[in-house]
């Protein structure tokens, strides 16, 4: 006789973690690809109803983003995409420049022929990505797909440094993500025609010195954009922080 044995679904066999774990993704993809932006309300009951769980493992789904400061939880208002201050913004792109322009002088230093010839075809490839996104009407998801290349592109200069402590640095301080995070929430801006292609020429055939000078440069570009842009998002007071006393006609500041 044939067994009446049903298989039994596979969703039905995943354990707590899972769903946690699942929520986690979801939710930490939408923000990083733009579908979740800054300040956008996340109500468990909502996201429990539409992953098809319930509120629990959504709920620590929060709590992990969270603690990596991409999710807000507000007294009385409930959890939202976080939007950073002024100064929160303004140190992480300060962090960053300290963290890869010494990469950048490690890498002309130590990085060896193949580090050298990587850099410059991973360059070529990320320079043709943002091409395409110039050329083609904007995607949020294509935007997203070329800010993981280019935390690729700068993950490979820091290994090539030869210094672990460095390069765990760069990955726990999650400056790159961050950046990945303003650019996306800042709208998509032209960036001049092979620039990392230019980035990854100076370093590699440059001295040090000019090495950490082209990558400062490189993190410092449409900083004040990005700044005005996140700070607009969390409110007039703050957009006003961050442009700093602005000049009145007479010469007088205004504070």
């Amino acid at each position: 006789m044939k067994s009446m044995k049903t298989e039994v679904p596979v969703l039905s066999r995943r354990k707590p973690a899972d769903y946690a774990e699942s929520a986690y993704r979801r939710l930490c993809d939408a923000i990083l690809e733009g579908r979740l932006m800054p300040g956008t309300p996340l109500s468990r009951r909502v996201l429990a109803a539409e992953f098809g769980m319930s509120t629990v493992p959504v709920g620590e789904a929060l709590l992990r983003l969270e603690a990596e400061g991409l999710v807000e939880s507000r007294p009385r208002a409930g959890s939202r995409v976080r939007i950073p201050t002024a100064s929160e913004i303004q140190g992480n792109y300060e962090l960053r420049e300290a963290l890869e322009t010494h990469s950048a002088r490690l890498f002309a230093e130590r990085a060896t022929d193949a580090d050298r010839k990587a850099l410059v075809a991973a360059a070529e490839k990320l320079d043709a990505m943002f091409d395409e996104l110039k050329r083609k009407p904007y995607s949020a998801a294509r935007h997203a797909q070329a800010e993981r290349k280019h935390m690729r592109f700068h993950m490979l200069i820091a290994g090539a440094g030869r210094c672990v402590e460095l390069e765990n640095a760069i990955e726990r301080s999650r400056v790159l993500l961050f950046n990945w995070l303003f650019t996306m929430s800042a709208e998509f801006g032209e960036l001049p025609g092979g620039w990392h292609g230019t980035l990854a020429r100076k370093l590699v055939g440059g001295s040090p010195r000019e090495a950490a000078e082209a990558m400062r440069v490189h993190v410092r570009y449409r900083k004040d954009e990005v700044i005005e842009r996140l700070s607009e998002l969390a409110g007039p007071e703050t957009a006003r922080m961050a442009r700093g006393p602005q000049r009145h006609r007479n010469g007088g500041s205004r504070k």
